[in-house]
C-alpha cells in the first residue's frame, strides 16, 4: 500500500508537477539535516549547561552533591575513553575488564580526587557565558536550548506536512467515494495553508507591536485629528531598523567576547580585567551614531579620572535605560511566522503534487512505518534471502 507522504515513482503523474516533486524532495532533505543538526546543538548547549553548574558547585559535608555526583560522571567518561584506547587492540576480554574497571574507578573514586579543583574557574566560564558573552543576549545557554527546541518543532511540523504525517481527522475522507478524496484533501491542505498564512500575518503584527514598539494606528494624513492604520510598509521599516541596531550590537558583543575570552579560559575574572581606558577605546572603534543618538553615546563613556575601575565587559543599550539582556529574543521570535509560512507553502505545494499525481491519497496508508514499508518492499523485490 502506498505511503500518501512520499510522491509516487518518477514515470508517475503529469510532466509539469516532476520538478515540483524534485524541490519537495530536496526541502524535505534539507529539512531533515537541519533538524538533525539543531537537536545536536541544544544537546550540546544542555550538556554544557549542566557541567559548567555542576563543576561550579563546590562539594561540602552536608552540602549540594552536585559537583561530587558531576566529577564523578566526567572521571568515568575520561577515564573509560582512555582505557578503551588504549586495550582495543589487546583482544575483547582485556580491552572489556580495563574499560569496565576504568568506568567503575571513575565512577566511585575519580571524583573524590579533584572534587575541589576547577571551582572558581568553571563558575567564572559559567558566569561570564550568562552574564557577558553574545549568549547573554538571548538568555544564556537555557535561552538558546529554549530556541533551539522551538525550531526543532516548526521543523518537525513541516516534515510532517510533506509527508501527510500531519495530525488530522480522517472520518470523512474514509467514508467519502473514492472520487471525492482529492477535492476533500485539496480542500482542506487550502484551509490549512490559509490559517497559517493568517497566523504569519498576525505574528509579525503583535511581535511588531510588542517587542519592536510599532505604533498599530497614527495620525490620518489628510485629518490629523483621526486615527488610521499604521501602513504596513511603516511598520516594516521601524522592525527593520530596530532590528539593524540589535545587529550591530550583537557585532560589538562579539568583539567583546574576542577579547574577553583568553582572559576567562586562564582563569581571570571575566569582570576585572576591563579598564575605564580598554572600555573607552572599545566605545570608540565602531560607529554607533549610525544607530542610536550621539548624546546617548558619549554618555556611556567610563570616567577617565578612575582608571583603575572596572567595567563588565558587556554591551549596553544607548538611550534606553534597559540592559541588552535578551535583546535578540524579539529577534528570534520571528522564527514562529517563518516556520507557519515554511509550512504554508509545505501545503501549497502538497496541492500542486497532488493536482500533478504525484501524491496518493489513502487513509490506512498513512498508519503504516515509512520504515517498515521500505524494509517490506525490499524483501518483497528480493532484497532480503
Amino acid at each position: 500500500m502506498a505511503d500518501p507522504g512520499k510522491a509516487k515513482s518518477k514515470s508517475a503523474g503529469a510532466a509539469w508537477s516532476a520538478p515540483l516533486e524534485r524541490l519537495d524532495e530536496g526541502w524535505q532533505t534539507l529539512e531533515a539535516r537541519l533538524c538533525a543538526g539543531v537537536l545536536t546543538a541544544e544537546v550540546l548547549s544542555l550538556t554544557l549547561w549542566v557541567v559548567l553548574r555542576g563543576l561550579a558547585s563546590d562539594t561540602v559535608p552536608g552540602g549540594n552533591p552536585a559537583g561530587l555526583v558531576c566529577r564523578n560522571f566526567l572521571s568515568a567518561a575520561l577515564l573509560g575513553g582512555a582505557a578503551h584506547l588504549a586495550t582495543r587492540s589487546r583482544g575483547t576480554r582485556p580491552h572489556r575488564i580495563a574499560v569496565t574497571s576504568a568506568v567503575l574507578f571513575g565512577l566511585f573514586i575519580g571524583g573524590r580526587l579533584w572534587v575541589h579543583s576547577g571551582v572558581s574557574w568553571a563558575s567564572n566560564v559559567l558566569n561570564f557565558l550568562q552574564n557577558a558573552s553574545v549568549l547573554m543576549l538571548i538568555g544564556g545557554l537555557r535561552g538558546l536550548a529554549t530556541r533551539l527546541t522551538l525550531w526543532v518543532a516548526l521543523l518537525g511540523a513541516s516534515l510532517a506536512a510533506s509527508r501527510g504525517k500531519h495530525i488530522h481527522v480522517d472520518v470523512a475522507v474514509r467514508y467519502l467515494p473514492v472520487k471525492m478524496r482529492l477535492p476533500s484533501a485539496l480542500a482542506g491542505w487550502f484551509a490549512t495553508a490559509a490559517m497559517c498564512t493568517a497566523g504569519v500575518v498576525g505574528f509579525v503584527d503583535y511581535i511588531g507591536a510588542a517587542a519592536f514598539r510599532v505604533n498599530s494606528v497614527q495620525s490620518c494624513p489628510g485629518d490629523p485629528t483621526k486615527e488610521c492604520d499604521t501602513p504596513a510598509g511603516v511598520k516594516f521599516a521601524t522592525i527593520t531598523h530596530e532590528m539593524a541596531g540589535d545587529l550591530f550590537l550583537l557585532g560589538r558583543q562579539a568583539s567583546l567576547d574576542l577579547m574577553t575570552w583568553p582572559r576567562v579560559l586562564v582563569g581571570t575574572p571575566y569582570d576585572k580585567w576591563m579598564k575605564a581606558a580598554d572600555w573607552n577605546a572599545w566605545l570608540d572603534g565602531a560607529d554607533w551614531t549610525a544607530h542610536f543618538d550621539q548624546d546617548a553615546v558619549k554618555a556611556l563613556h567610563a570616567d577617565a579620572s578612575s582608571p583603575d575601575a572596572t567595567r563588565i565587559p558587556q554591551v549596553v543599550v544607548p538611550g534606553t535605560g534597559e540592559e541588552a539582556r535578551g535583546l535578540l529574543i524579539r529577534e528570534l521570535n520571528f522564527v514562529f511566522p517563518f516556520g507557519l509560512a515554511a509550512i504554508a507553502i509545505k501545503y501549497l505545494l502538497r496541492i500542486l503534487l497532488a493536482l500533478g499525481g504525484r501524491v496518493e491519497l489513502d487513509p490506512e496508508a498513512e498508519l503504516q512505518d515509512e520504515e517498515l514499508a521500505h524494509h517490506t518492499a525490499h524483501v518483497s523485490e528480493g532484497g532480503v534471502s
